[in-house]
């Protein structure tokens, strides 16, 4: 399943583990030992992942005093993102979680719910969190996992930004380990002729991402998957469909977790006031959808003491 690039970036760090003057010398590259593990936390999906929703309605829906908390950032929740590739990039560097790190420097993505959340934990522990995300994308071709064949360019992109940047955080000297996977997509999928395949591709989805980044799964776990559901919003005409594929697969995967974003009240159809954008989260929603991975992530998933 390994893409060449993929292997290649194992094998680098591979090599990285052994070449240690002798510092490590019993350790094999399968068993790495760093003095300084952190928390990774993947986010993937199309532009409710990305972040398409306006900081500018912050004040107004959250309060001067939140809006400006999320401006300023958090300084122990750390983010490397590429938003539709290269609109949008850290340019492969973590820097704190904090507005403009969705579709452009003025939009946000569920990163700052998340972030407000897990901060609230031990301030000398850092998360980290890699985003790759990129809007009007499916699961039918763009994000295709090799168990389904035809593998899309978006899932391989993705894996390889994902191997890049633990590998990155291992030149840091600190030693990443992938504890879930959020995963806010399906809006595509849902509109189109293809929407009865999705419950087969997520399960091989799931299982291909865990696979292919196995090298950075907990020692003594399995790699989590928060699955949130998409709107109801009417051009998603088979949200039903997608999201019961969604709740079927969590049911069958104690390490699945599935949001239902309906039934926790997220809204899509206030911002702008007059001719709301009605494919992407209001603010006050695209907040509580980090909110809400959050409070799986440290329910099931993080390391909290």
């Amino acid at each position: 399943m390994l893409t060449v690039a993929t292997a290649a970036v194992i094998a680098a760090v591979f090599s990285a583990c052994n070449d240690t003057g002798g510092q490590n010398s019993q350790q094999t590259p399968d068993t790495p030992v760093y003095s300084n593990e952190v928390q990774v936390v993947v986010l993937l999906g199309q532009s409710n992942a990305e972040g398409h929703t306006w900081s500018q309605y912050l004040p107004r829906t959250v309060g001067e005093e939140k809006a400006g908390e999320y401006a300023k950032g958090y300084d122990n929740v750390f983010i490397s993102y590429a938003c539709t590739i290269a609109e949008n990039t850290s340019n492969g560097e973590f820097v704190p979680v904090k507005l403009g790190q969705g579709h452009t420097v003025n939009q946000f993505g569920p990163e700052i719910g998340i972030a407000e959340k897990i901060a609230e934990l031990d301030p000398e522990k850092p998360v980290y969190i890699i985003k790759y995300a990129y809007g009007a994308t499916s699961l039918t071709s763009n994000w295709r996992s090799p168990s389904s064949k035809n593998t899309g360019s978006l899932y391989l992109s993705a894996v390889d930004y994902i191997l890049g940047q633990c590998a990155k955080l291992e030149e840091m000297d600190l030693y990443p380990e992938i504890k879930a996977i959020c995963w806010m997509q399906g809006e595509d999928d849902s509109s189109s002729n293809s929407y009865n395949a999705y419950e087969e591709l997520e399960r091989n989805f799931v299982a291909d991402l865990r696979y292919d980044l196995s090298y950075y799964k907990p020692a003594d776990a399995e790699i989590g998957f928060i699955d949130a559901g998409i709107s109801d919003c009417p051009a998603w005409t088979q949200y039903r469909v997608i999201n019961a594929a969604k709740a079927k697969l969590a049911s069958e995967d104690e390490n699945h977790i599935y949001i239902d974003t309906i039934e926790e009240g997220l809204k899509y159809n206030g911002e702008p006031a007059g001719a709301p954008d009605i494919y992407h989260f209001d603010s006050a929603s695209e907040v509580k959808l980090g909110h809400l991975f959050a409070r799986e992530l440290i329910a099931n998933f993080l390391e909290t003491d």
